[in-house]
């Protein structure tokens, strides 16, 4: 009997030649199929499928935000650069070049530099008010956010020198972003002062905590800055998300950081300043009251909400303990925080931002807290 024929082994011309036709073939269907996507198929916000969470959907995307914001593959949304006078919720906003709400861009370093971390609060929610959504002009310039009162004052207490008060703050952003933002940016800004204020976002329970939802580690920031440039790895998440998607209810809603969580961002915020000698200081966290409707402004209507008062309540005494033991300078509103109900209502615009008048009162406890910081760096 005949033995079959002995196969002849792939030659290494053979095979290298495969490796390199896969190596072109691959890429131009992925190529084709992209095209494919952006042609036929319908565009993909990245926001929609990194920013999960319905309360946050509500806060960073459609109509409601005035096209504000956009997708940041580190921080995972930001302000939109060189936005004009948009109408955001009775809010004018205008931003530079750099994604700040300000009306100059940030250039060289030439004097005193103050950085103030933050969330929809140092941004200045509703400072100034806009009442016509087709007139964002009108409003009365002399409200202003704090950290914008606060270059005024600190100008005038230091004619002649260069002062300027950089708000690196950005509406529904937690601790942790802030020092993710801090981390990346505080070599090149240079700052002299920073001043850190967050803490309604952070107790807030909006579905899975930040470490699950949006992980700030290299990896992370890498897979999502590829995939947002890509309709068709867009369109893959997104119905992989709408697969793997718990049903409402299923899961109880947990703080988007633990209160451990929030205290080690302040920790790490002042470890990073003193190693770039920066001077560090706490804003400890505002907040009205618990007990009246509107916990949301996204959700005007919406009722009480005890326990997130309750949150804030320890949030902010563990902080302020812990700036104590660690010989971190803490600045409070006591007028400004849920135990000053009633009283405290013509400061606050609703439970959660503080309005004209209370961002006045913050900047000038702030012009007094930094008072010996200020005076060291004016001599020399």
């Amino acid at each position: 009997m005949t033995p079959p024929p002995k196969k002849r082994p792939t030659s290494a011309r053979a095979r290298w030649l495969l490796v390199g036709v896969s190596l072109v073939l691959v890429p131009v269907l992925v190529g084709l199929a992209e095209i494919a996507v952006r042609i036929f198929g319908s565009r993909i916000d990245p926001l929609a499928v990194f920013v999960s969470s319905p309360q946050l959907r509500s806060d960073t995307q459609g109509e409601t935000t005035g096209g504000m914001f956009e997708f940041d593959p580190l921080l995972c949304w930001r302000l939109k650069a060189n936005l004009r006078g948009i109408w955001w919720d009775f809010t004018p906003v205008t931003t530079n070049a750099q994604h700040l709400r300000m009306t100059r861009d940030i250039g060289a370093k030439k004097g005193i530099r103050i950085v103030v971390l933050g969330d929809s609060v140092t941004f200045g929610y509703r400072v100034p008010i806009a009442f016509k959504k087709e007139k964002p002009a009108e409003f009365d310039a002399a409200e202003k956010p704090y950290s914008a009162l606060l270059e005024d004052s600190v100008r005038m207490k230091f004619p002649g020198r260069e002062i300027e008060v950089l708000p690196l703050a950005c509406p529904g952003y937690t601790s942790g972003q802030g020092l993710t933002w801090l981390r990346r940016d505080i070599a090149a800004l240079a700052p002299d002062i920073v001043l850190a204020c967050f803490g309604w976002n952070d107790v807030r329970s909006a579905g899975l905590p930040d470490r699950a939802t949006m992980p700030a580690s290299g990896a992370q920031v890498f897979v999502r800055g590829v995939i947002s440039h890509s309709q068709l790895l867009l369109h893959i998440a997104e119905s992989a998300q709408r697969k793997a998607a718990t049903p409402p209810g299923s899961v109880a809603p947990e703080p988007r950081s633990s209160e451990e969580e929030y205290i080690a961002h302040f920790l790490e915020m002042n470890r990073m300043c003193v190693e770039k000698m920066a001077w560090f200081g706490i804003l400890l966290p505002v907040y009205r009251d618990p007990n009246t409707p509107g916990v949301d402004p996204s959700q005007p209507d919406a009722g009480t909400n005890p326990d997130e008062g309750a949150r804030m309540t320890a949030y902010r005494n563990r902080l302020r303990d812990v700036a104590k033991e660690n010989n971190i300078a803490a600045i409070g509103f006591p007028e400004l925080t849920e135990a000053s109900w009633p009283s405290n209502k013509t400061l606050f615009g609703e439970r959660i931002h503080p309005n004209a008048a209370g961002h006045r009162l913050m900047a000038e406890r702030l012009l007094e807290f930094l008072a010996v910081p200020l005076a060291r760096l004016n001599s020399k």
